[in-house]
């Protein structure tokens, strides 16, 4: 497996799940490489920051993790190969006591897996 981190994450504005137009260049790239290689499966994890109640952010995480299959869907990723988690505000990965911390929380993230299938004439 593989995680797939942008370099500034996929980030997300406060209470939105929407994938702003200037990030969609890198989605395309991005989506143009793992079309590249069809035996891939895509595992895309949403995450809030901490404002917001739990029952709220699991659903805005997971709205999150829809948008960005939908714009790799756009650009030919096939639905079957991605699955989507909304993990709320769980593994954040910096402190959510500043503003810039908690923009940096709300994001998406992408986990490559591999299909292997051993070859069954050996």
């Amino acid at each position: 497996t593989v995680k797939v981190l942008f370099p500034e994450h996929l980030l997300f504005q406060k209470n939105l799940s929407t994938i702003e137009k200037e990030n969609w260049p890198l989605m395309e790239r991005f989506a143009n490489a793992l079309n590249k290689y069809s035996k891939t499966s895509i595992l895309i994890n949403g995450y809030t920051d901490i404002t917001g109640g739990e029952a709220l952010n699991e659903r805005l995480s997971q709205n999150r993790a829809d948008s960005a299959k939908s714009v790799l869907q756009s650009f030919k990723v096939l639905p079957e190969r991605m699955y989507t988690w909304g993990l709320g505000n769980k593994h954040p990965i910096a402190s959510n006591n500043t503003e810039e911390g908690r923009r940096r929380n709300r994001r998406v993230e992408f986990v490559i897996l591999y299909s292997y299938e051993p070859d069954s004439s050996m």
